[in-house]
């Protein structure tokens, strides 16, 4: 295979029909790993990325589609090998496989292979099934291990294989990882009577070589993909999502030859526009909805019973389908649902389930509504128009008509959130509306529900010298709502344990006495949280002076804007405003000397407003306020950014001088 060239490209799709011509197979992984070359013992740094922690070796997935028994499925075999090359690249020593939905892993082994030479392969007791998430009969798990004798210049690797029906679209194959990585390869074997388009985004010019396949009785075309020398994704600062910046492929089957498909209503074409993907998952949500209802029906009538104005009876079946029904966090569109029935036994739905479920619920209610398909903003939000996939969604969302032709878009996976109220990830983004069996590409409205977190804080001097904080925190629009998600549904301890972490990480050393929450259930009001706190490291005393800082929760302490190069541009597609006001209370027989003039810090993407003056008794109050906008900048305002931080790092340290009441009257 040749060796791609480097860059970046714009979007590329590639429709490729099968024809019939030589011959030549996938190789399965062999039994024994696969050789390690004298260049990689000897391999001891990067040169592309001297700061590197380890390097990955090869990344690689190679998938072949073929009959198993009566059914039909993917099978992809994974290969990953990596060097560490400090201490710090240690890390890599504990892995988490994730098992999807519609595939299983199977045949999972690792090894280290150390320095010298030494192979220490990972035992099969080493590798555990843990549980991501539960729910009635409901189990998502992770493969869990760790590599043993881990240390710089060890290679560790693993391969494992992976069983997918879901043949619709080829799981996206994302050729950068976390490191510099020398070696991303992916390739896909399909039979000849199935045919795919691909697409591929940020890839250089590199372009998937195609060949003839024959395995076994199975024969059909093999599409392989390679990148080199690829940079690893060091996190930044306000990244955009993967699928917008980082190189990757996807496949899409557009026609199964000899394949009838009833939900289309046709054979051999498959996903050929967006009218396909509307019709299929319009046909498997309503056969969804088809058993079960009589029961869903008498569930509706119970919610509702004694409520008279429609909108509260809406707003009611809204409430029960988000809090009744436990969220199976998913992340990824399939056109595909389990019955009503088995929603309402397990009492737990995915994203697509819970969008079938309210639909069905207002239908009961004599309500008609539409589901759509999003594609969040988390991801991406930016819907290729060309590519009819459903791999480009995140999640589904409920439609309600309304006047002139307006519409109320619900999404029933937010379980603690206002009725109207709409995500940073759906408010201008792109969706399929399933409207009709023609399908409608539309975007949501760009008017996310304002958000802040605002801290009331009282600094009072203690006895022995440190500090009590009586702190009042409010949480309002998508803030109130991420807090309540973490809190509500969490039993006393766990809140406990919640808060305790926030303040670790808000004020470490800090210690919360005791707390109380507010309006937790009552999603139409705001959030507040009342924390009683000791924090002893507010307080330094210099030259008989006591020293108190004057931002307690909201401080920036170190610029998080690299110095280095920055390789991606700033998204902030969530607006986020945070507002602190402390009132610094001195012991008695002190007061505050000179206030700090004010300060503002601002850029392109947020702006920074600080100020104290002083109040009676000697006491001092600061008020900040931080505002990033919502906006998407390129990565060469870096810069510009980075001064503001400089400026917020400064203002968050400052301090307020108090002194002895007869110092001070001396100094005056």
């Amino acid at each position: 295979m040749s060796r791609p060239a480097p860059g970046r490209c714009l979007v590329g799709i590639l429709a490729v029909a099968i024809a019939p011509l030589g011959w030549a197979t996938p190789k399965d992984p062999p039994d024994g790993w696969p050789e390690i070359t004298p260049e990689e013992r000897a391999l001891k740094s990067v040169p592309q990325d001297p700061e590197a922690d380890a390097v990955i070796l090869i990344t690689e997935r190679s998938g072949k589609i073929v009959r198993k028994a009566d059914d039909t499925v993917n099978v992809m075999n994974y290969h990953w090998r990596l060097k560490v090359l400090n201490e710090r690249g240690k890390r890599f020593g504990a892995v988490h496989i994730p098992e999807q939905k519609y595939s299983r892993v199977d045949a999972l082994q690792a090894r280290t292979i150390k320095p010298d030479g030494t192979i220490v392969p990972v035992p099969e007791s080493g590798m555990f099934e843990r549980v991501v998430h539960q729910s009635g009969g409901f189990r998502r798990t992770e493969r869990v291990f760790n590599f043993p004798a881990v240390e710089p210049g060890a290679i560790l690797e693993y391969r494992y294989q992976r069983h997918d029906n879901n043949l619709l679209f080829i799981d996206p194959w994302y050729f950068e990882a976390e490191e510099f990585t020398l070696r991303s390869v992916v390739s896909q074997a399909v039979p000849w009577s199935m045919i795919y388009s691909i697409l591929r985004q940020n890839c250089g010019e590199a372009q998937p070589l195609t060949t003839d396949w024959r395995d076994g009785k199975e024969h059909g075309r093999l599409f392989t993909m390679e990148l080199r020398d690829v940079p690893g994704t060091h996190d930044e600062i306000d990244m955009p999502p993967r699928r917008v910046v980082s190189a990757h492929l996807e496949m899409l089957q557009q026609a199964w030859l000899g394949r009838y498909s009833e939900a289309l209503g046709r054979q051999d074409r498959l996903f050929i526009d967006w009218a396909s993907v509307a019709r299929y998952s319009r046909f498997f949500y309503h056969e969804a909805a088809k058993k079960g209802q009589s029961a869903l029906k008498g569930l509706v009538e119970e919610w509702t019973r004694g409520i008279a104005d429609p909108r509260e009876r809406i707003k009611t079946v809204v409430r029960h389908v988000r809090r009744d029904f436990a969220y199976l966090p998913y992340g990824s569109v399939f056109g595909s649902s389990r019955s009503l029935e088995s929603i309402l036994a397990d009492r737990s739905a995915d994203n697509e389930e819970k969008a079938v479920l309210l639909a069905a619920a207002l239908k009961a209610l004599g309500v008609d509504s539409w589901i759509a398909l999003v594609s969040g903003k988390d991801k991406g939000g930016l819907l290729n128009p060309k590519f009819f996939s459903l791999s480009q969604f995140t999640h589904a969302v409920v439609a309600l008509p309304g006047a002139g032709g307006t519409m109320q878009w619900i999404d029933p996976t937010i379980t603690y959130a206002p009725f109207d109220f709409m995500s940073w990830k759906d408010s201008g983004a792109g969706a399929l509306l399933l409207k009709n069996d023609q399908g409608e590409l539309v975007h949501l409205p760009d008017t996310s529900t304002p958000s802040a977190t605002k801290y009331k804080v009282t600094v009072t001097v203690n006895a022995d010298g440190g500090a009590d904080l009586a702190v009042e925190a409010e949480y309002l629009g998508e803030d109130a709502v991420d807090r309540r998600e973490d809190l509500a549904p969490a039993a006393e301890t766990a809140r406990l344990s919640y808060l305790q972490a926030w303040l670790a990480a808000k004020r470490p050393g800090a210690a919360l006495r005791s707390h109380s929450i507010e309006n937790l259930e009552e999603v139409d009001r705001p959030l507040r949280i009342s924390m009683q706190i000791d924090a002893p490291d507010l307080l330094t005393t210099a030259e008989g002076v006591l020293l108190i800082r004057a931002c307690v929760l909201s401080c920036v302490d170190s610029n998080p804007i690299s110095a280095g190069g920055r390789r991606y541009p700033f998204f902030v597609d969530r607006e986020r405003r945070e507002e602190e006001e402390v009132l610094l209370e001195p012991a008695p027989g002190m007061r505050a000397g000179e206030t700090p003039a004010p300060i503002i810090a601002q850029s392109d993407l947020a702006t920074l407003t600080f100020h104290c003056a002083e109040e009676e008794h000697g006491a001092v109050r600061c008020s900040r306020q931080l505002l990033l906008r919502k906006v998407r900048l390129p990565a060469n305002a870096q810069g510009g950014i980075r001064a503001m931080y400089d400026t917020i790092v400064d203002a968050d340290r400052t301090t307020i001088p108090f002194e002895e009441t007869g110092a001070a009257g001396a100094a005056r």
